[in-house]
Protein backbone atom coordinates (compact mmCIF):
# COMPACT_ATOMS: atom_id res chain seq x y z
CA UNK A 1 0.00 0.00 0.00
CA UNK A 2 2.49 2.53 1.34
CA UNK A 3 4.65 1.89 -2.40
CA UNK A 4 1.54 2.17 -3.80
CA UNK A 5 1.60 6.03 -3.28
CA UNK A 6 5.03 6.53 -2.45
CA UNK A 7 6.36 5.92 -5.84
CA UNK A 8 3.95 7.39 -8.13
CA UNK A 9 4.32 10.45 -5.91
CA UNK A 10 8.12 10.67 -6.20
CA UNK A 11 7.73 9.96 -10.08
CA UNK A 12 5.44 12.86 -10.00
CA UNK A 13 7.57 14.74 -7.96
CA UNK A 14 10.85 14.19 -10.23
CA UNK A 15 8.50 14.63 -13.14
CA UNK A 16 7.74 18.32 -11.88
CA UNK A 17 10.88 19.44 -11.21
CA UNK A 18 12.48 18.13 -14.13
CA UNK A 19 9.97 19.82 -16.44
CA UNK A 20 10.88 23.11 -14.61
CA UNK A 21 14.49 22.70 -14.90
CA UNK A 22 14.39 21.81 -18.29
CA UNK A 23 13.14 25.59 -19.14
CA UNK A 24 16.48 27.62 -18.13
CA UNK A 25 15.12 30.92 -19.00
CA UNK A 26 12.51 30.15 -16.18
CA UNK A 27 15.34 29.10 -13.53
CA UNK A 28 17.14 32.13 -14.47
CA UNK A 29 14.68 34.80 -14.14
CA UNK A 30 13.63 32.79 -11.08
CA UNK A 31 16.88 33.49 -9.31
CA UNK A 32 17.34 36.77 -11.40
CA UNK A 33 14.60 38.41 -9.80
CA UNK A 34 15.15 38.64 -6.03
CA UNK A 35 18.93 39.86 -7.24
CA UNK A 36 17.46 42.69 -9.30
CA UNK A 37 15.59 43.49 -5.66
CA UNK A 38 18.49 43.37 -4.21
CA UNK A 39 20.81 45.38 -6.64
CA UNK A 40 17.53 48.48 -6.34
CA UNK A 41 17.78 48.39 -2.61
CA UNK A 42 21.68 48.61 -2.65
CA UNK A 43 22.18 51.10 -5.02
CA UNK A 44 18.84 53.04 -4.76
CA UNK A 45 16.18 52.51 -1.71
CA UNK A 46 18.91 51.15 1.09
CA UNK A 47 20.76 54.57 0.73
CA UNK A 48 17.28 56.31 1.61
CA UNK A 49 16.66 54.60 4.33
CA UNK A 50 19.96 55.19 5.67
CA UNK A 51 19.72 59.15 5.21
CA UNK A 52 16.50 58.60 6.82
CA UNK A 53 17.93 57.01 9.96
CA UNK A 54 21.27 59.39 10.29
CA UNK A 55 18.47 62.40 9.94
CA UNK A 56 16.74 61.19 12.89
CA UNK A 57 19.36 60.42 15.15
CA UNK A 58 20.43 63.89 16.60
CA UNK A 59 22.89 62.81 19.49
CA UNK A 60 25.61 64.80 19.14
CA UNK A 61 27.73 62.76 21.77
CA UNK A 62 27.69 60.13 18.96
CA UNK A 63 30.69 60.93 15.97
CA UNK A 64 28.07 60.92 12.50
CA UNK A 65 30.80 58.38 10.67
CA UNK A 66 29.95 56.00 13.41
CA UNK A 67 25.74 56.60 12.83
CA UNK A 68 25.82 56.14 9.17
CA UNK A 69 28.06 53.01 9.79
CA UNK A 70 25.55 51.53 12.30
CA UNK A 71 22.44 52.42 9.80
CA UNK A 72 24.76 50.84 6.85
CA UNK A 73 24.62 47.40 8.77
CA UNK A 74 21.10 47.74 9.50
CA UNK A 75 19.48 48.40 6.72
CA UNK A 76 21.92 45.90 4.77
CA UNK A 77 20.22 42.93 7.04
CA UNK A 78 16.78 44.74 6.81
CA UNK A 79 16.40 45.02 3.10
CA UNK A 80 17.80 40.74 2.98
CA UNK A 81 15.36 40.10 4.86
CA UNK A 82 13.06 41.35 2.86
CA UNK A 83 14.06 39.85 -0.16
CA UNK A 84 14.29 36.31 1.18
CA UNK A 85 10.86 36.64 2.38
CA UNK A 86 9.60 38.18 -0.73
CA UNK A 87 11.50 35.21 -2.95
CA UNK A 88 10.12 32.32 -0.95
CA UNK A 89 6.56 33.40 -2.20
CA UNK A 90 7.51 34.74 -5.88
CA UNK A 91 9.75 32.21 -6.90
CA UNK A 92 7.16 29.38 -5.55
CA UNK A 93 4.67 31.27 -7.57
CA UNK A 94 6.51 30.43 -10.86
CA UNK A 95 7.56 26.81 -9.57
CA UNK A 96 3.89 26.48 -9.48
CA UNK A 97 3.39 27.06 -13.53
CA UNK A 98 3.56 23.44 -13.80
CA UNK A 99 0.17 22.58 -12.65
CA UNK A 100 -1.46 25.51 -14.40
CA UNK A 101 -0.34 24.45 -17.52
CA UNK A 102 -0.73 20.49 -16.63
CA UNK A 103 -4.20 21.61 -16.59
CA UNK A 104 -4.73 23.73 -19.14
CA UNK A 105 -3.25 21.25 -21.84
CA UNK A 106 -4.87 18.44 -20.41
CA UNK A 107 -1.79 16.48 -19.20
CA UNK A 108 -3.19 15.36 -15.75
CA UNK A 109 -6.32 13.64 -17.57
CA UNK A 110 -3.70 10.67 -18.62
CA UNK A 111 -2.21 10.66 -14.47
CA UNK A 112 -5.97 10.89 -13.42
CA UNK A 113 -6.61 7.33 -15.84
CA UNK A 114 -3.87 5.25 -13.66
CA UNK A 115 -5.23 4.22 -10.38
CA UNK A 116 -3.87 7.69 -8.60
CA UNK A 117 -5.33 8.96 -6.23
CA UNK A 118 -5.84 12.60 -6.61
CA UNK A 119 -4.54 13.85 -3.09
CA UNK A 120 -0.96 12.12 -5.21
CA UNK A 121 -1.35 14.21 -7.77
CA UNK A 122 -1.53 17.37 -5.56
CA UNK A 123 1.07 16.38 -3.10
CA UNK A 124 3.34 16.09 -6.22
CA UNK A 125 2.49 19.93 -7.15
CA UNK A 126 3.17 21.10 -3.41
CA UNK A 127 6.15 19.04 -3.25
CA UNK A 128 7.62 19.85 -6.15
CA UNK A 129 7.23 23.47 -5.46
CA UNK A 130 8.84 23.58 -2.19
CA UNK A 131 11.84 21.56 -3.16
CA UNK A 132 12.44 24.29 -6.03
CA UNK A 133 11.72 27.36 -4.39
CA UNK A 134 14.25 25.47 -1.35
CA UNK A 135 16.88 25.22 -3.47
CA UNK A 136 16.65 28.84 -4.88
CA UNK A 137 16.10 30.51 -1.86
CA UNK A 138 18.90 28.55 -0.15
CA UNK A 139 21.12 30.22 -3.45
CA UNK A 140 19.66 33.94 -2.74
CA UNK A 141 20.46 33.55 1.18
CA UNK A 142 24.08 32.51 -0.39
CA UNK A 143 24.68 35.38 -2.53
CA UNK A 144 22.96 37.83 0.97
CA UNK A 145 25.31 36.42 3.19
CA UNK A 146 28.29 37.15 1.16
CA UNK A 147 27.02 40.44 0.49
CA UNK A 148 27.13 41.22 4.37
CA UNK A 149 30.49 39.52 4.82
CA UNK A 150 31.68 41.62 2.03
CA UNK A 151 30.56 44.87 3.46
CA UNK A 152 30.98 44.24 7.15
CA UNK A 153 27.46 43.67 8.37
CA UNK A 154 27.29 39.96 9.11
CA UNK A 155 26.69 40.07 13.08
CA UNK A 156 25.21 36.43 13.66
CA UNK A 157 26.06 33.06 15.63
CA UNK A 158 25.55 29.88 14.54
CA UNK A 159 22.13 29.40 16.43
CA UNK A 160 21.05 32.35 14.27
CA UNK A 161 22.10 30.56 11.31
CA UNK A 162 20.49 27.24 11.93
CA UNK A 163 17.18 29.47 12.88
CA UNK A 164 17.48 31.59 9.82
CA UNK A 165 17.57 27.60 7.68
CA UNK A 166 14.63 26.72 9.86
CA UNK A 167 12.79 29.61 8.76
CA UNK A 168 13.51 29.24 5.23
CA UNK A 169 12.49 25.79 5.37
CA UNK A 170 8.77 26.76 7.23
CA UNK A 171 8.38 30.21 4.77
CA UNK A 172 9.06 27.99 1.44
CA UNK A 173 6.81 24.93 2.91
CA UNK A 174 3.69 28.32 3.76
CA UNK A 175 4.48 29.44 0.50
CA UNK A 176 4.32 26.35 -1.48
CA UNK A 177 0.81 25.21 0.20
CA UNK A 178 -0.51 28.95 -0.38
CA UNK A 179 0.72 29.46 -3.83
CA UNK A 180 -0.90 25.70 -4.83
CA UNK A 181 -4.01 26.72 -3.20
CA UNK A 182 -4.33 30.32 -4.88
CA UNK A 183 -3.70 28.66 -8.69
CA UNK A 184 -6.15 26.14 -8.15
CA UNK A 185 -8.64 28.65 -9.27
CA UNK A 186 -6.56 29.73 -12.53
CA UNK A 187 -7.36 28.03 -15.34
CA UNK A 188 -5.12 28.97 -17.89
CA UNK A 189 -1.18 30.52 -18.15
CA UNK A 190 -2.09 33.56 -19.50
CA UNK A 191 -4.31 34.33 -16.59
CA UNK A 192 -1.84 32.81 -14.13
CA UNK A 193 0.76 35.46 -15.95
CA UNK A 194 -1.95 38.57 -15.12
CA UNK A 195 -2.50 37.20 -11.98
CA UNK A 196 1.43 37.06 -11.36
CA UNK A 197 2.69 40.58 -12.40
CA UNK A 198 -0.05 42.18 -9.53
CA UNK A 199 0.41 39.47 -6.88
CA UNK A 200 3.95 39.49 -7.04
CA UNK A 201 4.14 43.52 -7.24
CA UNK A 202 1.54 43.44 -4.05
CA UNK A 203 2.50 41.14 -1.67
CA UNK A 204 5.75 42.39 -1.22
CA UNK A 205 4.19 45.62 0.39
CA UNK A 206 1.70 43.58 2.23
CA UNK A 207 4.37 41.63 4.32
CA UNK A 208 6.36 45.07 4.43
CA UNK A 209 9.89 44.11 2.89
CA UNK A 210 9.84 46.98 0.32
CA UNK A 211 9.00 49.85 3.08
CA UNK A 212 8.50 49.57 7.01
CA UNK A 213 4.88 48.00 7.94
CA UNK A 214 4.83 51.53 10.26
CA UNK A 215 4.46 53.69 6.79
CA UNK A 216 1.86 52.08 5.65
CA UNK A 217 -1.67 53.12 6.28
CA UNK A 218 -3.13 51.78 9.02
CA UNK A 219 -6.06 48.97 7.23
CA UNK A 220 -2.99 47.95 5.76
CA UNK A 221 -1.15 47.48 8.71
CA UNK A 222 -4.31 45.20 9.69
CA UNK A 223 -4.28 43.79 6.48
CA UNK A 224 -0.70 42.01 7.43
CA UNK A 225 -1.15 40.37 10.09
CA UNK A 226 -3.29 38.01 7.93
CA UNK A 227 -0.37 37.32 5.49
CA UNK A 228 1.75 34.56 6.65
CA UNK A 229 4.96 36.00 5.03
CA UNK A 230 4.49 39.07 7.32
CA UNK A 231 5.85 36.35 9.67
CA UNK A 232 8.07 35.27 7.76
CA UNK A 233 9.30 38.67 7.87
CA UNK A 234 9.78 39.19 11.19
CA UNK A 235 11.39 35.89 12.15
CA UNK A 236 13.97 36.81 9.85
CA UNK A 237 14.62 40.33 11.07
CA UNK A 238 14.74 39.04 14.63
CA UNK A 239 17.70 36.84 13.78
CA UNK A 240 19.69 38.58 10.97
CA UNK A 241 19.18 41.98 12.70
CA UNK A 242 20.09 40.50 16.64
CA UNK A 243 23.47 41.32 16.60
CA UNK A 244 23.31 44.64 14.59
CA UNK A 245 20.76 45.62 17.37
CA UNK A 246 23.73 44.52 19.87
CA UNK A 247 26.12 46.62 18.24
CA UNK A 248 23.77 49.67 18.04
CA UNK A 249 23.00 49.49 22.13
CA UNK A 250 26.75 49.73 22.58
CA UNK A 251 26.36 53.03 20.94
CA UNK A 252 23.23 54.72 20.72
CA UNK A 253 20.59 54.72 23.71
CA UNK A 254 18.45 52.47 24.09
CA UNK A 255 15.07 54.77 23.48
CA UNK A 256 16.56 55.08 19.83
CA UNK A 257 17.27 51.43 19.10
CA UNK A 258 14.16 50.66 20.86
CA UNK A 259 12.21 53.19 18.14
CA UNK A 260 13.99 51.66 15.06
CA UNK A 261 13.47 48.46 16.36
CA UNK A 262 9.28 49.77 16.14
CA UNK A 263 9.35 51.44 13.28
CA UNK A 264 11.09 48.86 11.15
CA UNK A 265 9.20 46.43 12.53
CA UNK A 266 12.11 44.30 13.85
CA UNK A 267 9.46 44.03 16.72
CA UNK A 268 6.47 42.61 14.93
CA UNK A 269 3.53 44.45 16.56
CA UNK A 270 -0.23 43.65 15.81
CA UNK A 271 -2.72 46.23 17.11
CA UNK A 272 -0.67 47.48 19.63
CA UNK A 273 1.17 43.91 20.87
CA UNK A 274 4.84 43.23 20.68
CA UNK A 275 4.46 39.35 18.99
CA UNK A 276 7.50 37.60 19.89
CA UNK A 277 9.34 34.96 18.03
CA UNK A 278 7.65 31.96 19.08
CA UNK A 279 4.47 33.44 18.31
CA UNK A 280 5.47 34.10 14.66
CA UNK A 281 6.76 30.45 14.06
CA UNK A 282 3.64 29.64 15.42
CA UNK A 283 1.49 31.79 12.76
CA UNK A 284 3.92 30.10 10.07
CA UNK A 285 3.46 26.70 11.12
CA UNK A 286 -0.46 27.63 11.50
CA UNK A 287 -0.70 28.93 8.30
CA UNK A 288 0.85 25.41 6.74
CA UNK A 289 -1.80 23.28 8.56
CA UNK A 290 -5.13 26.01 7.41
CA UNK A 291 -3.92 25.70 3.94
CA UNK A 292 -3.24 21.71 3.89
CA UNK A 293 -6.77 20.97 5.62
CA UNK A 294 -8.13 23.42 2.79
CA UNK A 295 -6.66 21.28 -0.26
CA UNK A 296 -8.01 18.33 1.67
CA UNK A 297 -11.34 20.13 2.03
CA UNK A 298 -11.53 21.04 -1.78
CA UNK A 299 -10.00 17.82 -3.27
CA UNK A 300 -12.15 15.48 -1.57
CA UNK A 301 -15.33 17.25 -2.89
CA UNK A 302 -16.42 16.42 -5.78
CA UNK A 303 -18.80 19.55 -6.61
CA UNK A 304 -15.80 21.64 -6.10
CA UNK A 305 -15.59 22.50 -9.75
CA UNK A 306 -13.48 25.08 -9.29
CA UNK A 307 -10.69 22.80 -7.90
CA UNK A 308 -10.68 19.66 -9.90
CA UNK A 309 -7.70 19.56 -12.36
CA UNK A 310 -9.53 18.28 -14.51
CA UNK A 311 -11.13 19.07 -17.78
CA UNK A 312 -14.51 19.09 -18.36
CA UNK A 313 -16.25 17.39 -21.42
CA UNK A 314 -18.40 19.33 -23.24
CA UNK A 315 -21.65 17.82 -23.15
CA UNK A 316 -23.30 16.63 -26.31
CA UNK A 317 -26.67 18.57 -27.84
Amino acid sequence: MKNSIFLPLCSLVKRNIKIYMRDKMAVFFSLLAPIIVLLLYILFLGKMQVDSIVNAITDASVDKAVIVSLANIMINNWMICGVLSVSCITVAFNACAIMVRDREQGNVNDVLAAPIKRWVLYASYVISTFVITLCIALIILAISMIYLVCTDGLFMTFIDFIAILGITVLSTLSAAFAVVLMLSFVKTSAAQSAFGSIFTTVIGFLIGAYLPVSMLPVPIQYLTCFVPGTYSAGLYRNFFLRGPMQKMLQVLSPEIVQTLKTNYAIELQIFGARIPAWWMTFALTLSIVLFAVLMIIFYSNKKTNFFTMTIKKRKKK
